[in-house]
């Protein structure tokens, strides 16, 4: 009862509640989201214009002029085509420079190799522009001028002589920059070429595209403030007073070259012949012990160094020179080339019944320098005299005096090691040159001396190893009548130097791996080495019979041939890729050459003919040689009835010839240049080996080249209706 009360008691102090309103309020709705009104689309505008990017305004793409440029009364330039994606102009922009960089270059290549005249003809057609043309049309008319050889084919070949006055009277010639003497329709101030540095092209370089839409003016001149300091024509044409620095900094005994000609007493290009001799030649022949030479040649001393080698040597780096006038013609009377050889020829002669080391490297570098120039026939007695003063030095008998018996002031050392040096080289040189233009080998024994082992010479210690090898397998290569299907030992006797040679390669240092360290010397030692596989499983294809137990084995040549003829391309597109070609050492001529005249065998035989499609690696390469060939035959004379002959050969075959191939095939086939060539040439040579067994001599290029000479007119224009035909099969 208590309790009761004090809770009625507690209650009483609340206030008593209200019922809620029914109708006042609405019912909460549950929560959702506002309803956006929609705005129309926006038209999206792939590529706005050059003058809406630069205001940051809105364009609406309308073609020719947009809107806001024709309310702003602006110029309205697209940089992308009509439905082109920016991704695809990037791509269309990067070919169209790629195309104008080659085109560059080749007039670049074209104003540093070619006479002085023939410069000064691009020059004027340079500034004498229209500022209607487009700056990409200017210089692709300029490149397809160079390239289609109006200047070879209406000018003389060589550089006509200046007199005395001349020489001492003409100023000096500048050439400005192709980019700045395009763009501009008034004289600017002058700047000029630098000196050629390394980037070796010529006529390789993707294909050029013109360019669709017309480039932005301001866009050019941005790149102006990066051009190179002037220098003069001369320095084009001449040896750098830098590089000649830079040359005698590295190596200061070849200061002391000039002390061992009469031809020139300027120290520095001496100096720089010296070098790109030591670059193109040495590091792959190693002629000689270059630490003795120079030593011998900075003390005044002739037990390694002689006049007579110094000239032979510089007469020999004048061709990887593009200092050197008229470096690509046989003897020319204008080039300096031609001083330094007679002069070793004169001193050759003095020499007759004295033998010396000297003389035996001496002998090696004159033979080399009449076959670059196609001569090897004239020079043969230089290398004949050269292994019989090695044999009379008993470079090649151990039971020869010479061989225990040192001069008193040189170590025993340094005397045994440079008289293997000579021995080694001489019998690597030697056998090399007989196996390529295909004469009787002259030295039959190896060197009395072991191989040097300096760790230094790696090269050099492998490829003393790979001639022995030859050494014992020449006779196979040689003598095609030794080979026989037939014959199950000739057979063998074939496979077992295949897998020496196999053996020597798979086991060669690391260091000379060509995918590695893709030096030209390696790349060119790998070929040399697939060449050599070539030639021994050449002649059993040669070789025809329908005897069933013969067929398997030729089967078996055919497939080892093409894989080395596969991996020959292969290397040169890697040496394309690395260098280019215009500082090439000139031997790689003959991988090229096995390569193409290989290919060109087996498209006679796969037949049908091969489609010119990217993907075609036999097309690929093939054109590849071929465009290597139209820059080598710029300073090496030997390459050009080499590319004459190849080229025809492809044009018989129905293979279709690039522009700038046929255009040098052009030249190559005029009648000047095959009066020329025939009083010129005096080769063994055999270029296209694919008939050999029916008459060698006949092969032999001298002789091609004369059939050339004696064509009757009826012949020359069948030769040239069978051309048009093969050109048209495409």
């Amino acid at each position: 009862m208590h309790l009761r009360l004090m809770s009625v008691t507690t209650m009483s102090n609340f206030r008593a509640l209200q019922p809620a309103p029914m109708d006042q309020e609405p019912t909460p709705q549950p929560q959702s989201r506002p309803i956006l009104t929609s705005k129309p689309k926006r038209t999206v505008t792939l590529g706005a214009c050059v003058a809406c990017r630069k205001r940051k305004s809105k364009c609406d793409g309308n073609r020719p002029v947009c809107t806001c440029c024709s309310q702003k009364d602006t110029e309205c330039i697209y940089e992308l085509g009509p439905n082109e994606k920016p991704s695809q102009a990037m791509k269309r922009k990067n070919e169209e420079m790629q195309g104008e960089l080659s085109n560059l270059r080749q007039l670049y290549d074209f104003l540093r190799l070619r006479p002085e005249y023939e410069a000064i003809e691009v020059l004027k057609r340079i500034r004498s522009n229209s500022p209607d043309v487009p700056q990409s049309q200017r210089i692709q008319e300029l490149a397809d001028f160079v390239r289609h050889g109006d200047l070879l084919v209406n000018q003389p070949l060589h550089t006509p002589p200046l007199n005395h006055t001349e020489r001492n009277t003409s100023p000096p010639i500048t050439l400005p920059p192709l980019r700045q003497a395009l763009d501009s329709s008034s004289i600017r101030e002058p700047y000029y070429l630098p000196f050629p540095s390394i980037s070796p092209m010529g006529f390789d370089g993707p294909a050029t595209q013109r360019r669709r839409h017309t480039q932005e003016q301001s866009a050019r001149t941005d790149c102006q403030s990066s051009l190179p300091k002037p220098t003069s024509i001369e320095a084009i044409l001449h040896t750098p007073p830098n590089a000649a620095v830079d040359d005698l900094a590295a190596e200061p005994r070849l200061g002391y070259v000039s002390n061992w000609t009469r031809v020139s007493e300027d120290r520095g290009f001496l100096a720089h012949l010296f070098t790109i001799w030591t670059e193109r030649e040495y590091v792959y022949y190693h002629f000689l012990d270059r630490e003795a030479l120079l030593a011998d040649m900075s003390c005044g001393r002739n037990d390694f160094c002689s006049e007579l080698l110094v000239n032979a040597v510089l007469a020999s780096a004048c061709f990887h020179s593009s200092a050197v006038k008229d470096r690509n013609r046989p003897l020319s009377e204008h080039s300096i080339q031609t001083s330094f050889y007679y002069e070793a020829r004169r001193l050759w002669d003095l020499q007759d019944g004295n033998d010396h080391l000297t003389k035996v490297q001496a002998g090696m570098i004159l033979y080399l320098v009449l076959a670059k120039y196609g001569r090897d026939r004239e020079g043969h007695p230089f290398l004949t005299d050269a292994c019989k003063s090695a044999k009379n030095l008993g470079l090649f008998d151990f039971e020869s005096p010479h061989n225990r018996t040192a001069p008193t002031h040189i170590s025993v050392d340094r005397w045994n090691r440079a008289r293997a040096v000579t021995a080694w080289a001489l019998h690597n040189f030697h056998l090399s040159m007989a196996i390529t233009y295909s004469f009787p080998v002259i030295i039959k024994s190896l060197p009395s001396m072991p191989v040097p082992s300096l760790e230094s010479e790696t090269l050099f210690r492998s490829e003393c190893a790979l001639h022995i090898i030859l050494h014992d397998c020449v006779s196979i290569i040689q003598d095609s009548e030794y080979i026989n299907p037939h014959d199950a030992q000739c057979a063998d006797r074939i496979e077992a130097c295949f897998s020496r040679l196999r053996s020597w390669w798979y086991s060669r240092p690391s260091t000379l791996d060509p995918d590695k360290y893709p030096s030209q010397v390696h790349l060119l030692c790998a070929m040399q080495y697939n060449i050599n596989v070539v030639k021994l499983f050449r002649p059993i294809l040669d070789r025809e019979t329908t005897a069933e137990h013969a067929k398997s084995y030729i089967d078996r040549a055919r497939s080892v041939i093409a894989a080395s003829l596969r991996e020959i391309r292969r290397l040169v597109t890697l040496h394309d890729t690395h260098h280019g070609w215009s500082h090439a050492i000139t031997f790689v001529i003959h991988g090229i050459t096995v390569a193409s005249f290989g290919t060109l065998d087996e498209i006679s035989h796969d037949r049908p003919l091969l489609s010119r499609s990217a993907d075609n690696e036999r097309y690929q390469g093939l054109v590849t040689c071929l465009r290597a060939l139209t820059v080598l035959l710029s300073y090496s004379y030997y390459a050009q009835p080499i590319f004459r002959l190849l080229a025809q050969n492809c044009a018989a075959l129905g293979v279709h010839l690039p522009a700038e191939v046929q255009n040098a095939l052009d030249y190559c086939t005029s009648e000047d240049w095959t009066k020329h060539a025939a009083e010129w040439i005096s080769s063994q040579y055999i270029a296209d080996t694919r008939s050999v067994e029916q008459d060698t001599e006949e092969m032999r290029m001298d002789a091609v080249i004369s059939r050339w000479e004696n064509l009757t007119l009826h012949e020359k224009q069948a030769l040239a209706l069978r051309k048009g035909k093969g050109r048209a099969e495409f």
